[in-house]
């Protein structure tokens, strides 16, 4: 037998040719050996079995993989989002993907992507280390997208666009974030102030045209003074503006902002919820374990994301699924309300 240590790892690299010129056997051989169908010795067919499973594949995704020329890998992409704290929603998105992925035979590889820089993404679509791509989010540009479009590769957003070719998982941000204001609003008859992110980013347009229709559902106008995009970077003065107006809610477009200001809120001495009442579109662990009660919209990142995992494999199995019946309907769900104040 030839030297082994150039034995080819890629999965688009492996076939029949190489496993039976690597063994010096036939071709057909090997694959009597990988179907356990044909005449071939146990000798020759343990030979090829423990040289498969030495390139780190079981017989059978081995024998899918020569047959269909796929790697049966899923790559997740998640943004460098640095220090900001959102690192537990794309660990949960990691692990709905991962566990969809396993269920029905397939892995996972991990790509970080900074705004801008997406080398790691193309290296595993250039050299076709995968058979589809998960986005955890969306780029504010929307390049990847793009790019992903000329390279004729399947993907699915967990996330919205406005785009309705695009496949694409999420919960009804719109409706949650709307029921939850107009609860709100019936409390807050100076109305509901609103602590956003940035204004470019699809997820928080999202949650504030719930909230904006909160109030037109409600015959009201929303004061845009009231309104602070970019919030975390301005909080004491939102929040002095808040509290001098008389306002008596405060709505946090994420778990993250929300945190925070009840941080300030601690530090200014304000009580809540008996001065300030604090809610948030969006929830988490933190929150939930937070010493003072805080309502807020109850997403299930990890089911989500086993279903944006099922779709894709849905799509690359040739099933190819209607995108509106099956994200709307199938695992779109509204968020429900979840407060430790009972």
């Amino acid at each position: 037998m030839r030297n082994m240590d150039n034995r080819l790892r890629n999965a688009d690299k492996i076939t029949m040719d190489v496993i039976a010129k690597n063994l010096e056997v036939s071709k057909t051989t090997v694959s009597r050996a990988i179907s356990g169908k044909g005449r071939v010795g146990r000798e020759t067919r343990d030979k090829v079995l423990r040289y498969i499973e030495s390139l780190g594949y079981k017989p059978n995704s081995m024998a899918r993989a020569l047959a269909g020329s796929k790697t049966f890998n899923i790559g997740v992409v998640i943004p460098d989002t640095g220090d900001r704290g959102d690192s537990p929603f794309f660990k949960d998105c990691l692990i709905g993907v991962t566990a969809a992925s396993a269920r029905r035979d397939y892995d996972t590889v991990l790509a970080v992507v900074s705004e801008g820089n997406y080398g790691n993404l193309e290296r595993l679509v250039n050299g076709r280390r995968v058979d589809g791509i998960i986005l955890t989010r969306q780029d504010k540009s929307g390049k990847m997208l793009s790019y992903l479009r000329r390279q004729d590769m399947p993907f699915v957003l967990i996330g919205s666009d406005s785009d309705s070719g695009v496949y694409q998982i999420d919960s009804d941000q719109k409706d949650g974030c709307c029921e939850l204001t107009a609860k709100m609003l019936r409390q807050s008859p100076k109305g509901v102030a609103l602590l956003a992110g940035p204004k470019d980013m699809g997820v928080e347009r999202l949650r504030y045209e719930g909230y904006a229709q909160a109030f037109e559902l409600a015959g009201l106008k929303v004061n845009e003074s009231f309104v602070f995009w970019n919030s975390e970077s301005r909080l004491d003065g939102a929040l002095d503006k808040i509290l001098k107006a008389g306002i008596k809610c405060a709505a946090c477009s994420d778990d993250l902002i929300c945190l925070k200001v009840m941080e300030r809120l601690k530090q200014k001495g304000v009580s809540v919820p008996d001065r300030l009442q604090v809610v948030s579109f969006f929830d988490s662990e933190e929150l939930e374990n937070n010493d003072v009660p805080v309502t807020s919209l109850h997403v299930d990142t990890k089911f989500l994301s086993q279903k944006a995992g099922d779709l894709l494999i849905d799509i690359l199995d040739g099933k190819n699924p209607d995108v509106c019946n099956y994200a709307k309907c199938s695992v779109l769900y509204r968020s429900s309300f979840r407060s430790n104040a009972g």
